[in-house]
């Protein structure tokens, strides 16, 4: 079983349970494939302004990737001894299939950088916007993922030795090595951010991109799936939502809301009840980060390699 695994059913599209609420889209017409901005909900071109949310709540900025090439995060409440956390790329590097190719990604493995836009677009509340999240792969195994994503928080790595140098985490190179460790999200009711691809599927014209937040009960740093052991199969069933990325930007809205006893609220988060830790549970105030990832379903001799290009812009919370 691969790591960053999202399911182990034949399509992604199957897993309707998470599918996350799709909110209006304010941003504008200029993005990567220089095709008109759509409203999520009705699908129709938007007049090409903006108009400001006009929602209840507070929106917290998690990173709007402008002013670093990889991070740390821009979240506030993050405060010594932690230290926030950086955006990196997954997946893709996988050659362990039987005849398969290796797959490719760019940016390459572990040299992740935002990505400038054509042209400035606006995201919430008219917000300008230059730089966003991408990672495009070519995954030729079955299982095989591709993604983008963010830790919270670190903290300098109490197993380093003194005098330790370089990096941990992707945290650019800080002369301590720094691990992550869970972070308190439980404040939030939900997470918004603007996705799009350049590689839909031609049968549904969207890529299945699942946004998914690991926590001590699903991710193996927190020796709860795994047993406390080496197996980690049944890690990385996190909560989530799969949504249908266009090739037009949208404005997602997925409410961090597990309801209770298997019963999912519309527009929350879910795990995938066919493989994994069933056990696990909802811990917003254990949470590791939020990654984003598309999947290939089908064997390597099923066809072409899955192309898929992830955009992530302008995260944010809503309290």
């Amino acid at each position: 079983m691969r790591m960053h695994r999202l399911c182990s059913g034949s399509s992604l599209v199957g897993m309707a349970l998470l599918c996350g609420f799709v909110a209006c889209s304010n941003k504008t017409s200029s993005n990567p494939t220089d095709a008109l901005a759509k409203d999520a909900d009705s699908g129709t071109p938007t007049d090409g302004g903006c108009k400001p949310d006009d929602s209840t709540g507070t929106y917290v900025l998690i990173d709007d990737m402008e002013t670093t090439d990889h991070g740390p995060i821009a979240l506030e409440g993050i405060n010594s001894p932690l230290s926030k956390g950086y955006w990196y790329n997954s997946g893709a590097g996988y050659s362990d299939d039987a005849g398969a190719p290796s797959d490719t990604s760019s940016p390459p493995q572990g040299s992740f950088v935002f990505t400038a836009l054509p042209a400035p677009t606006t995201t919430l509340n008219c917000k300008a916007s230059a730089h966003a999240a991408r990672q495009s792969c070519v995954l030729n195994g079955l299982y095989d993922t591709c993604g983008v994503g963010f830790e919270f928080a670190q903290q300098d790595d109490p197993d380093a030795g003194a005098g330790t140098s370089g990096g941990g985490d992707g945290d650019g190179g800080a002369s301590t090595p720094k691990v992550t460790v869970p972070f308190d999200i439980s404040r939030y009711k939900a997470l918004t951010f603007w996705g799009m691809t350049t590689t839909p599927d031609p049968m549904t014209n969207s890529l299945q991109v699942k946004v998914q937040l690991p926590d001590t009960d699903t991710d193996p740093r927190g020796q709860v799936c795994n047993g406390g052991g080496g197996n980690t199969s049944k890690c990385y069933n996190s909560y989530g939502a799969t949504l249908s990325f266009t090739t037009t930007w949208q404005r997602f809205t997925v409410l961090l809301d597990a309801g209770k006893d298997g019963d999912f609220p519309t527009g929350g988060i879910g795990i995938d009840p066919s493989w994994g830790y069933q056990q696990a549970e909802w811990l917003p105030h254990q949470v590791y980060g939020i990654n984003w990832q598309a999947q290939r379903n089908s064997p390597p001799d099923a066809g072409a390699p899955l192309m898929t290009d992830i955009w992530v812009d302008d995260v944010s919370f809503k309290e």
